[in-house]
């Protein structure tokens, strides 16, 4: 008979664009965010809401390579059913988080807790511990890539279509094998440990990338730039974000003049810059 476990109390510990669904379902649907969270177009909040609704147990959004990922780990270990994840969406051109999934299942986090292979700016996994890491990867079989390349608006591709998401999900909860678009997918049942609730406590995102005494000013402002929201929106009175990082690492201006900072998916990235300004 298929081992089936209630997830612990506590689950799922990480807030966050997701929706609760079947507990004891094998899948969480994973949509990317590719845009600011103020104006999120209506597909991709369709896809989560299938996501859901065909049966997965957590379906929601992926917005940034570093503590976004970190928030998925911690609730996925945390319900030992979830054995896949449907990745779909459109990726995300600054920040890669849907590369850097994949990248952190197929080769894991190097001694720096960076995930190795990646191309994001800062992927890097510094809150959570390496054998949270090491217990994704192994309960994880298989993320199921049906990511759209950067700015895709054809909704009749796969990873931007409702009903191949919903036939995806379905796949994964099948008794006997069933073949989804190269994948060979069904329901295992449980990941035979213990689900593992961890919280984050302590977000450190990025500091640790702070610049060496000596150091130009042109040189923190291109590490103060990988920080930034690189929308070059010009609201600051800057030509780019470029020019605007290299004005902070001068002195010449502050965080504030920086609009997209205030909102919450850039929370970490102003901690993190606050941190190297000190």
């Amino acid at each position: 008979m298929m081992l089936k476990v209630k997830p612990p109390d506590g689950y799922p510990p990480e807030e966050g664009r997701y929706v609760r669904g079947n507990d004891y379902s094998p899948v969480a649907v994973c949509v990317i965010l590719d845009t600011f969270d103020f104006a999120i177009p209506p597909e991709l909040n369709e896809l989560v809401m299938v996501g859901t609704d065909s049966g997965a147990a957590l379906s929601g959004m992926l917005q940034t390579e570093n503590i976004g990922i970190e928030k998925i780990i911690c609730n996925i270990v945390a319900n030992s059913n979830i054995r896949y994840i449907v990745l779909c969406g459109r990726e995300s051109s600054g920040h890669l988080p849907g590369e850097a999934l994949l990248a952190l299942k197929q080769n894991g986090v190097d001694d720096t807790k960076r995930i190795i292979g990646s191309r994001a700016l800062t992927p890097y996994l510094y809150n959570i511990p390496t054998e949270l890491i090491d217990r994704f990867n192994q309960q994880i079989v298989s993320i199921i890539n049906l990511l759209c390349k950067p700015g895709e608006r054809d909704i009749k591709v796969p990873g931007l279509n409702p009903n191949v998401i919903e036939e995806a999900v379905r796949s994964c909860y099948q008794e006997s094998p069933a073949i989804f678009m190269g994948y060979t997918l069904y329901d295992m049942g449980a990941y035979p440990e213990p689900a593992i609730v961890h919280k984050i406590v302590a977000k450190l995102n990025q500091t640790q990338q702070a610049v060496e005494p000596g150091k130009s000013k042109m040189s923190m402002g291109l590490v103060l730039h990988k920080l930034l929201p690189k929308t070059d929106c010009q609201k600051c009175d800057k030509k780019t974000c470029l020019a605007f990082a290299i004005d902070l690492a001068k002195g010449k201006c502050r965080l504030e003049d920086c609009p997209f900072l205030d909102q919450p998916e850039f929370a970490e990235n102003r901690r993190a810059l606050a941190k190297l300004l000190e």
